[in-house]
């Protein structure tokens, strides 16, 4: 393994393992709140401590800033309603891992709907079987470097790539995680 190769740590393996987030640039919390008619719930537990995470939709757990961006995570269909909301007034990511299928989708929102999806699966025969849509974006033409995340599922594993490839380390992720989260309940 070449050096240069980011490496996982398992604490982040095990943060996006299973999760939808949204990608996007760094933004008060209030006004983001606003933006989604959200009410914020707490603003005290790190990410990693967040006594809400995982419970269900409606919920959604902002990060702190990340080298000018943020990450908000919650249920899929939050996620995605979500996404296209925020993606009216700004571009933004969404993605979603779930190893245990294995699969991995991701999408890049413009005006509130997606301009480029990526999707990849397990095939019946054990071959990763990948669907897009809709035209390359730059960083893709240029290859993007997957984390090792000492699983064999690397590939799955490409949204944390595309934080790197926008600036966002893992060092940078590792310490969000521990800051004050944000978390938010849709009506």
């Amino acid at each position: 393994m070449s050096e240069d190769v980011p490496v996982l740590s398992d604490s982040l393996v095990d943060v996006f393992a299973s999760g939808s987030w949204i990608f996007l640039p760094a933004a008060p919390a209030r006004g983001l709140a606003t933006e989604l008619e959200a009410e914020i719930l707490d603003e005290q537990f790190s990410w990693c401590e967040n006594p809400h995470l995982g419970e269900g939709a409606g919920l959604l757990i902002l990060t702190s800033v990340m080298n000018g961006w943020m990450l908000l995570h919650g249920a899929s269909e939050t996620v995605g309603w979500a996404a296209g909301l925020l993606s009216e007034q700004r571009d933004v990511y969404r993605a979603t891992i779930d190893v245990r299928l294995p699969a991995m989708s991701w999408a890049f929102l413009e005006r509130g709907a997606p301009t480029r999806s990526v999707s990849v699966e397990l095939g019946d025969d054990g071959d990763l079987v990948a669907r897009t849509s809709g035209h390359p974006l730059p960083f893709e033409a240029d290859g993007i470097e997957l984390p090792d995340t000492g699983t064999g599922l690397d590939a799955f594993f490409y949204p944390v790539a595309l934080l790197a490839e926008h600036g966002v380390t893992l060092h940078d992720l590792e310490v969000a995680l521990d800051r004050p989260s944000v978390t938010l309940r849709v009506r």
